[in-house]
């Protein structure tokens, strides 16, 4: 029975205040009882209910029937049976604690006429009745949508409930308070979505009412619950980029503004600060990296950035490399810990000496002349130290420091000229 009642609570016991009279009918084997979990709101005419208000909900208690007795429970709206699942759940505690055998019970907004539930044990049947007579607090209209039209100051829309497609409908008028209204915001739980005036048709989503506010601007900014949204015309941007006094922005499938983010668009990422306004030609640090977008707010990925008079170099990701080698176009380059391409200088990694030349590019297999002295660097970039290298045909040795020696003997005794070659 609870898998079959599991969606009862859908919709809850809101009549919007409507008032009834309450006919509960008695038996033999067992009994049903009334709980109202909310005492304020409820009208008692000789004893029993007669009206209560929006929101409410109502636990049937079954009375003198053990647990295990199964029983079948029908519901009537106006003499129609209605699916079980859709108006209640059958449960072990009552709303406000009590042990027992319960039926917790609601009817839609903006019902009215006869409701009747049923409990049939065996042979024996027990029912509880009401009647929905009139609407006390919304000015004699069943509702579920209400209008906020100010401070203190809603009307509620006079709706119809269609049992078959468990829909409510409704007209938005095209003025508030005087003034034209482009569109009507609703907002129920986390979502926002505009409607035009006209007949709106919404299916039961909840237990609370449907709030619409009116929006009299043909195009404009409004915020919501901290995340700001964009309308034209009455209608939402989404999933799109809005330019706004000389600034983009982009707008979410749900209309909210990006702020604080990255957004990936046509294949290119784009940073969004917390104001929202797209970051452009200016660096962006993100969770402990460093990132640049161009002009046009594009972010920078596999490519070189001059940057004064500094050439800086990002990865894939768009991280920018820091105290590493990148391998560009088939030549290595080091970045130092600030992202700097270090040039014209050395650079000690792993115990080993590398040099990079004017382009920062490293020079591999070959020789060059720094500081009044030749050094030869290996086809890995290595800089050559304590030993002989042959170099077309002919040999010559680096010392410890990687200086060719020239004029001297070699520490096992051989001798090399001016030029450094072996003699």
């Amino acid at each position: 029975m609870k898998n079959k009642l599991k969606q009862w609570n859908l919709l809850g016991l809101a009549l919007a205040g409507l008032a009834l009279l309450a006919l509960p009918q008695t038996g033999q084997a067992f009994e049903l009882k009334e709980l109202w979990p909310i005492k304020g709101g409820i009208v008692y005419e000789n004893g029993k209910v007669a009206r209560f208000n929006n929101g409410h909900e109502v636990d049937i208690q079954v009375l003198d029937l053990p647990k295990t007795e199964k029983i079948e429970w029908t519901v009537s709206l106006n003499g129609q049976d209605q699916t079980i699942n859709f108006l209640g759940q059958e449960k072990e505690k009552s709303m406000i604690g009590e042990e027992g055998r319960f039926l917790h019970f609601y009817v839609p907004y903006g019902y009215r006429g006869d409701i009747k539930v049923e409990a049939k044990s065996g042979e024996e049947v027990k029912t509880w009745a009401t009647k929905v007579m009139d609407d006390i607090y919304h000015g004699g209209k069943s509702s579920y949508y209400r209008l906020e039209e100010g401070k203190d100051q809603y009307t509620y829309l006079d709706t119809k409930w269609d049992y078959e497609t468990k829909t409510y409908t409704a007209t938005l008028p095209d003025t508030s308070k005087g003034k034209k209204v482009v569109a009507w915001r609703g907002s129920q739980y986390d979502s926002v979505e505009l409607e035009k005036p006209g007949e709106i048709t919404r299916p039961y989503s909840g237990t609370s009412l449907l709030r619409f506010y009116p929006i009299f601007e043909t195009e404009g900014w409004f915020k919501l619950d901290s995340i700001w949204y964009y309308q034209k015309q009455g209608e939402l941007v989404k999933n799109d980029w809005l330019k706004y006094q000389g600034n983009w922005y982009f707008m979410d499938g749900a209309g909210g503004m990006i702020h604080g983010g990255w957004i990936c668009s046509d294949d290119i990422w784009y940073y969004f600060k917390e104001s929202g306004v797209m970051a452009s030609k200016e660096w962006i640090y993100d969770q402990g990296k460093w990132y640049f977008v161009n002009s046009s707010g594009a972010m920078l990925s596999q490519e070189w950035l001059r940057y004064g008079d500094t050439w800086y170099y990002f990865k894939g990701s768009g991280a920018m490399a820091s105290q590493e080698w990148v391998y560009v176009q088939g030549k290595w380059y080091y970045l130092t810990e600030s992202g700097k391409m270090k040039k014209s200088t050395w650079v000690y990694d792993r115990d080993t000496w590398y040099y990079l030349t004017e382009s920062g590019a490293l020079l591999r297999d070959d020789w060059f002349y720094y500081d009044d002295a030749w050094y030869y660097v290996k086809g890995s970039g290595a800089m050559v130290s304590n030993e002989w290298i042959q170099v077309q045909g002919k040999w010559y040795y680096l010392d410890s420091s990687g200086k060719m020696l020239r004029n001297t003997y070699t520490p096992d005794g051989y001798y090399v000229g001016n030029s450094g070659a072996w003699q």
